[in-house]
């Protein structure tokens, strides 16, 4: 393979996140790790916001 191949491949991924987890900032508890990032349990909604209805 020449090195001209590799130039259209994916960037390396970054680190999984390790340690506790962030602070929801709308509810304040602790958030989850989903599909690779951060994100809280109680408030996902469409815009990861306080659900309304």
């Amino acid at each position: 393979m020449s090195e001209e191949e590799f130039l259209d491949e994916l960037p390396p991924l970054t680190p999984l996140q390790t340690g506790p987890p962030p602070d929801c900032p709308f509810c304040g508890d602790p958030m989850s790790w989903v599909d690779g990032d951060w994100a809280c349990q109680d408030c996902n909604g469409e815009n990861m916001g306080p659900e309304t209805g």
